[in-house]
Parts: structure tokens; sequence; C-alpha cells
């Protein structure tokens, strides 16, 4: 056999999975003449693929000294680089691999995720719109430059970057409603209503996929998200709602800390109703300053969630609106947090706020911000209302002293802030 016979037989063993073979025929060949240097160079990155990083860049960067021809053994030098947290080293590779061949989408994503993590968004951007160039047709460019745009806060940008990325991924990977979200952020709304169309057509009357239908522009906007529609969507997200809320960097449990520390509120001392009490975040932000804490929720897997934290004293399932209703009184404090964008109208709310609060009681509550629209409020394309600021103002007009309003990100869609409006009221325009 020769020694070029012998490589390929210790590729091919490394191909089939047969690692120790494989590694014990490269050491074989790492003195001989003819394929020592390649032969370093595929036990290297048979190494790296072990996560035998120390070894696994000796030998790569021996390969490369000696033989820099190569663009795959400086990508694969690269790899080790990055994974040793060689930064610098892992982009001058990934540079050289793609002077030596531009042509390979892999070598352009992988240098634009290493200036990212450098903070060169500029040139990472360079690079993965030269990945997209290559290949429009696979996500991972897109994301990872949704990712570059991010820093430099050009949201617009990086959220219609990432809609491209969801358009990319292979059928069936996204759900229908995330894809169709993607088209109507790259103003394509036919094709999402479209989608939903499709779906009713196989599920008359489905409350999910009837909302959705409105958020993507079908027919009248409704006054508010329909009651099977937040049951349904709830009990489905709730196992793994809190951990979701988590990753899309929800401010509200820290918002409502932060207030309620400056108010300086006496532990348990109040008597607080949570509004949308879902799995409990707020409650948990809400308990050592209640006397007594009640919870109302719509969806029964939100609330068997929260029943599991042992925060409330009382838990209802029932509407909010409704629960106000009933004429509950003497609330010293009522918390509504992400939970007024599935309302659209507000009116009826506030006022039954304000009468199930004692005198000089508070209301915290958050919206998601409209800032290009005229109206009081809109059905957005992620299903959730979004509200104006002027109409929070002539809600706050009568009944509400203002103590705490700011505007700050509720929480990321596509990694991108959605802009909201966080506020804390006392009712009763002359309490102190």
């Amino acid at each position: 056999m020769t020694s070029e016979q012998a490589l390929r037989q210790a590729q091919r063993l490394h191909l089939a999975g047969e690692a120790a073979a494989a590694e014990a025929a490269y050491r074989a060949l790492l003195g001989d003449e003819a394929v020592g240097v390649a032969a370093g160079h595929w036990l290297g990155f048979l190494l790296l693929q072990q996560e035998r990083l120390a070894d696994a860049y000796a030998l790569l960067s021996r390969a490369v000294a000696s033989d820099g021809s190569h663009a795959e053994w400086h990508f694969n030098l690269g790899l080790a680089s990055a994974r040793l947290h060689r930064g610098d080293e892992a982009i001058a590779a990934m540079r050289t691999a793609i002077e030596l061949d531009p042509s390979r989408y892999c070598y352009w994503t992988h240098l634009g995720a290493l200036l990212t993590q450098a903070g060169h968004d500029g040139e990472a951007e360079h690079a993965l719109r030269q990945a997209v160039s290559l290949d429009p047709q696979c996500p991972d460019a897109y994301y990872l430059l949704r990712d570059a745009l991010l820093p430099q806060q050009r949201y617009a940008e990086a959220r219609r970057s990432n809609a491209q990325g969801v358009l990319a991924e292979p059928p069936g990977k996204m759900t229908p409603i995330a894809v169709a979200q993607a088209w109507c952020e790259l103003g394509r709304g036919d094709q999402a209503r479209a989608m939903a169309e499709s779906w009713l057509a196989q599920q008359p009357d489905h409350p999910v996929a009837l909302h959705m239908l409105a958020a993507f522009g079908k027919g009248d906007m409704p006054p508010g998200c329909s009651d099977a529609y937040v049951g349904q969507a709830f009990n489905a997200a709730a196992a793994g709602f809190d951990q979701a809320l988590t990753r899309l960097r929800y401010h509200g449990p820290q918002w409502v800390a932060d207030c309620l520390a400056r108010l300086a509120i006496a532990p348990a001392s109040r008597t607080v109703l949570d509004l949308g009490c879902g799995t409990g975040l707020i409650g948990a932000v809400l308990r050592p300053y209640a006397r007594r804490l009640d919870g109302v929720d719509l969806s029964e897997g939100m609330l068997e969630q929260a029943r599991a934290k042992q925060l409330f004293d009382n838990l209802h399932q029932a509407d909010m609106l409704d629960h106000l209703r009933l004429g509950l009184r003497g609330y010293d404090l009522i918390s509504c947090l992400d939970t007024l964008p599935y309302l659209g109208t507000l009116d009826g709310l506030f006022d039954l706020c304000a009468s199930s609060l004692s005198p000089g009681g508070l209301l915290l509550f958050c919206t998601e911000m409209l800032e290009d629209d005229p109206g009081d409020y809109r059905l957005h394309h992620s299903g959730r209302y979004r509200h104006h600021p002027g109409y929070l103002d002539r809600l706050l007009a009568g009944n509400w002293r203002v103590l705490t309003r700011e505007r700050l990100p509720v929480r990321d869609e596509a990694g991108c802030p959605v802009m909201g409006e966080f506020v804390c009221a006392r009712r009763g325009a002359a309490e102190g």
C-alpha cells in the first residue's frame, strides 16, 4: 500500500466513525515524507471533533505552517482557535481560508460570527451579506446577520433579516404562525392571510387561526383577544412559559420590584389583586408586600403553574373584566403586567380598576407602545395589541395621579426590543 492509499484508508475509517482506528492510522503516517503533513491535519481535525482541543490546535497549526495552500486546513484551525477562545487567531485563520477559497458559504458565516463576537459589527455584516449572496436559501447567515445588526440598534433591518431566516428554514421546521409573521414582517401580508385562511378551511372556527387572521389584517380589528384564543394559546404555552419569558428578556418583574422599592411600601401591608397573573412571575414580586394576594387568569394551565408556586391566597379562573364586574372593592394595589397587550380598548378596564381600588390605591400596568399609527390601539401581527401614548394620556386624565411612567423595552422579538410604557398610578387625582 502506498502512502497516499494509506492516508485514504485512514480517511475512510474516519468517515465511517471508527475514530480509534482512524487515529492510529493517521499517527502511523505522521513521519511519512509524502503524506505526513496531511495526516497531521486530518488527525487534528479528528481530535477537534472529539473536543481534544489543545492537541487538535497544535496539530492543525503545524499543518498550516508546513503547507498553507489549503483553505479547509485554515478553516479547521480557525474552528479550533475559536473553541480555545483565541479569537484573533480564529479570525485570521478564517480570513486566510476565504482568501484561498471565497466561494465557501460556511467560511463567511463563521467569520461573520467571530467578528460579531469580537465587536466588529460592520465587518461582520459584510461577511454575512457575502454568505447570503452565496446561498440565499440557507437560514444561518440571516440569523447571524440579525445578531450583527442588533448591537448597531438597526432593529428594523434585524427583524427583516430574522424573518428571511425563518422563511429559508426547511418546510415544517417552523410553526405556520412563525412563517406567517415572517411574511408580515417582510410586507407580504397576503401570504400570511392565506396561511390563516388555509388553517381555518381545515379547522373551521379555530380560535387561534381566527385571531391570527385578524392580526394579519383580514376584516375588522376586534376590540380584544377572545377568551377562546387566550385560553387555548396560554394553556399550550403554560409549561414552558417562565423559561420563554426569560429568553425574551421580559422586563415586567424587575420593573415592579424597582417601583415598589421606590415607594417604600411596608411588608405584608397591602391587599393585592394580580390581573392576568399567569404563572406567578409578578406574583412572586408582589408577595412580600401583600397581606392578601389574589390572582385571576383565564388559562387553567397557567393557574396550575401558579398554584404550584404557592404564592397566592386565592386564584380564580375568569376573564379579568368579568371578575372585576363582580363588584370587588377595597384592594390597595392592582397589578396588570403583560396583560393589556391582549386587550384593545382599555376604557372599561380602567374604570373597573378605579372602582375596585380603595382611595389612594395603586394600579401598576404596562403596554406595548404604538408609535406609527394615529389610532388608540392596533392589533400587531405578533397577535398582541399596541397602545398609543395619547390613548393612555386620556385614560389617566380622570381618576388617576401618575406616580411613575417610563418608556422601556417590555420584551424582545427576534432579539429586538419591543418598546412599551410602564405606569404606576394612584387612584384619585387629589390623593397624595
